[in-house]
C-alpha cells in the first residue's frame, strides 16, 4: 500500500538506523567499527493533535487498520519534498549498468541540458519491486545535465544492481516500510475531535 495523499500530516520525522558493532581498546582508546548490515530508513508520521473533520478521522483509522500491525508494508514518500529542488524533469533512465554497492550513477536525461539535480533531492530505483531492489536514494551533491546525461552521487549505496535503461523516479519516490510497534492507539476527546494518530516505521525489504 502507499501513503495516502489525502490525509492530514502534522509532521514526518525521518532518520537512519545503522547496524554497527563498535569496540574500543581500553588501553589506547582506539575504536573499531564493523558494519553488520545496511542502514535502514526510519520515519515517524504524526497527525494533527486536534482533528475535527470526521472524514479525516476516518481516513486515519482506515490507514491504521490497513497496516494490520507489523504485517503490512507501506510505501512512504517525503510529503515536504515530493519533487526535486533541482530543475531537471522528464524521463530519467540509467545510462549504463551500475553494480550493487555503487554510490553514483549516470542517467540519460533527454532534453534536460543545463538543468540541475541538487543535493538533498530524492530519487527512487526499482520502485515497482517489493524486495531489496526497491530503494530511496538521497542525492549528495549538486549535478548539472550535459550532453543528455547527468551523474548523481547518492547514499546509501545501491543494494541491487541497476540495468541500463532502468527508470529512475524523481516524482514522489518511495521507501518500503513496516511499523516498529505492535500497538495502535489514538485519542478520542469529548467535543467531537480526535488526535494522536501516528505511525512509527522502519525500512523493510524482506
Amino acid at each position: 500500500m502507499a501513503l495516502p495523499d489525502d490525509i492530514n500530516i502534522a509532521s514526518m520525522e525521518w532518520g537512519l538506523m545503522s547496524f554497527d558493532l563498535g569496540n574500543t581498546n581500553g588501553d589506547t582508546g582506539s575504536t573499531q567499527v564493523a558494519v553488520l548490515g545496511p542502514q535502514r530508513r526510519t520515519c515517524a508520521i504524526v497527525s494533527n493533535e486536534r482533528e475535527e473533520d470526521p472524514e479525516m478521522m476516518a481516513r486515519w483509522r482506515v490507514l491504521l487498520h490497513a497496516m494490520r500491525g507489523r504485517v503490512g508494508r507501506i510505501a512512504v514518500w517525503d510529503v515536504r519534498s515530493p519533487e526535486p529542488r533541482g530543475t531537471a524533469r522528464g524521463v530519467w533512465t540509467v545510462a549504463a549498468a551500475t553494480a550493487a554497492g555503487a554510490t553514483s550513477v549516470t542517467l540519460a536525461v533527454a532534453g534536460q541540458n543545463g538543468r540541475t539535480v541538487l543535493m538533498g533531492d530524492w530519487v527512487g530505483v526499482h520502485q515497482d519491486a517489493t524486495g531489496a531492489a526497491h530503494q530511496l536514494l538521497h542525492v549528495q551533491a549538486d549535478a548539472v545535465a550535459q550532453d543528455g546525461t547527468v551523474t548523481l552521487q547518492f547514499e546509501p549505496a545501491l543494494r541491487v544492481s541497476l540495468a541500463a535503461g532502468a527508470v529512475v523516479v524523481w516524482d514522489r519516490p518511495t521507501c518500503l516500510m513496516r511499523r516498529t510497534s505492535n500497538e495502535t492507539s489514538w485519542k478520542d476527546t469529548p467535543g467531537n475531535f480526535q488526535g494522536g494518530y501516528s505511525l512509527d516505521l522502519m525500512e523493510s525489504w524482506e
